[in-house]
């Protein structure tokens, strides 16, 4: 299947294994140019490995930061600024009304 979204800058949070770690080996079969995120290295290295030897995409990377906390968001954007994509499987572990949602992590840079 051809998206169209070959060379576009995709971003997919939480994608250190389960869901996000799926999404982000579609995209990268699709030639996108995956950002994995997680929050540690060893577990963001062990994704793009996983990836790498699924898809011969060399153009998979990774940063490790905590999308959850305000400092780990500065940190990501630093190191990408822009993309043209973001899949965003991160989310609040407790059920809330969406208004007391306080704006925290990513969604606050939005």
């Amino acid at each position: 299947m051809d998206l169209g979204i070959k060379h576009k800058i995709a971003i997919v949070s939480g994608s250190t294994a389960g869901i996000g770690l799926a999404i982000a080996t579609a995209l990268a079969h699709e030639a996108a140019l995956v950002v994995v995120n997680g929050r540690t290295e060893a577990r963001v290295d062990a994704a793009l490995e996983q990836i790498r030897q699924s898809v011969k995409n060399d153009r998979v990377r990774g940063v490790a930061a905590d999308l959850g906390t305000a400092q780990g968001v500065e940190t990501f954007l630093s190191q990408v600024p822009e993309a043209a994509i973001l899949i965003n499987n991160l989310g609040i572990f407790e059920v809330k009304p969406f208004l007391e949602i306080p704006g925290r992590g990513l969604a606050a840079f939005l």
